[in-house]
C-alpha cells in the first residue's frame, strides 16, 4: 500500500544519500529506525514557507518553495561530506569510527539490561571507578590520561564490562545521576509510551480515531507561548473530507 511505499522510498533516499552507509558497520549499511527523511524533508518545507511569507512582507512578492527527499538526507550527511572534502580522507561508518573518548559506550548490564554511559574525562573516569568500585582501574598508571585509556579501548571497555554487568540499571542510574556522570537508559518505543517525562510535558495525548475509540499520539516537539499545539481534530475517515479541502482549493484559485 501507500505507506509500504512511502517507507520504501525513504530507505531507498537513505541508501543514496549517504545515511545508511555512515549508520551500520562497515558492508552492512543501515538504515535509520525511523524516517527521517519523510519527516524532515516536511520540516524544511515549512520553515521554506514561512521564511518566504516573511520575505513576502518586505518584498510584496511570493516564491515557490521547493523542499526534496534526496537533498535533506544529503544535508545530514553533509558533515561527513565535508570532512572528507577537507581532509582528503573518506569518514568511516559510525559503529566503526575511533572513538576520540575511552568511555562512551552501552554496556550489558545485569539482567540483560542496557545502559549507555560515559566518562570522556580524567575526572569523569576516576569517578566511574569509584561508583562501580573498580580502585584497581582507577590507580592503574597506564589509564592516567584520556589518550591511554582511548590506546588500550576494547581491553578496557572489556574490564569495565564485567563489572556493570554485576550492577542493576535501578540501582546504578541513582549513583551515575549523583555522581554527575552522563548516562541513558536504552528505551524501546513502546516503552516510551510509558515515560513520565513525555506524560509530564504533554506530549503524549489522546486523539480519536474513526471507529469512536481514542489512542494516543505525539505531539509536535514545540512549545508556543508556553502552550503546546495540540490535536487540531480527530482522525479523519478515508475520504472525509475530500469535498471540503477541493472546494477549498477552488474557491483560493478563483479568488
Amino acid at each position: 500500500g501507500p505507506y509500504e511505499k512511502r517507507l520504501a522510498l525513504d530507505e531507498v533516499v537513505q541508501m543514496m544519500g549517504g545515511l545508511s552507509y555512515m549508520t551500520g558497520p562497515v558492508g552492512r549499511p543501515l538504515r535509520a529506525g525511523t524516517s527521517v527523511n519523510d519527516i524532515m524533508g516536511g520540516m524544511f518545507g515549512v520553515i521554506g514557507v514561512l521564511s518566504a511569507l516573511i520575505e513576502r512582507e518586505h518584498s510584496g512578492r511570493g516564491q515557490e518553495i521547493q523542499s526534496a527527499l534526496f537533498e535533506n538526507c544529503v544535508f545530514l550527511a553533509a558533515q561527513h561530506m565535508q570532512q572528507f572534502l577537507m581532509t582528503g580522507e573518506a569518514p568511516p561508518p559510525m559503529p566503526s569510527r575511533v572513538s576520540a573518548w575511552s568511555v562512551y559506550d552501552v554496556f550489558q548490564l545485569a539482567n540483560d539490561e542496557q545502559l549507555f554511559i560515559g566518562a570522556v574525562s580524567d575526572k569523569q573516569f576516576q569517578t566511574l571507578c569509584k561508583v562501580i568500585e573498580r580502585p584497581d582501574l582507577a590507580s592503574d598508571p597506564a589509564l592516567e590520561t584520556n589518550a591511554q585509556r582511548v590506546a588500550v579501548r576494547p581491553a578496557l571497555l572489556a574490564r569495565l564490562g564485567e563489572t556493570l554487568r554485576n550492577h542493576r540499571i535501578d540501582e546504578l542510574m541513582p549513583k551515575l545521576e549523583a555522581a554527575g556522570l552522563p548516562y541513558a537508559p536504552i528505551a524501546r518505543p513502546d516503552q516510551l509510551v510509558h515515560d513520565p517525562h513525555l506524560k509530564a510535558s504533554g506530549g503524549l495525548v489522546p486523539m480519536q480515531v474513526e471507529d469512536g475509540g481514542s489512542t494516543d499520539v505525539v505531539l509536535l516537539p514545540l512549545l508556543m507561548g508556553g502552550r503546546r499545539p495540540g490535536v487540531r481534530s480527530p482522525l479523519p475517515a478515508v475520504g472525509e473530507h475530500t469535498e471540503e479541502i477541493l472546494a477549498t482549493l477552488s474557491n483560493s484559485r478563483a479568488a
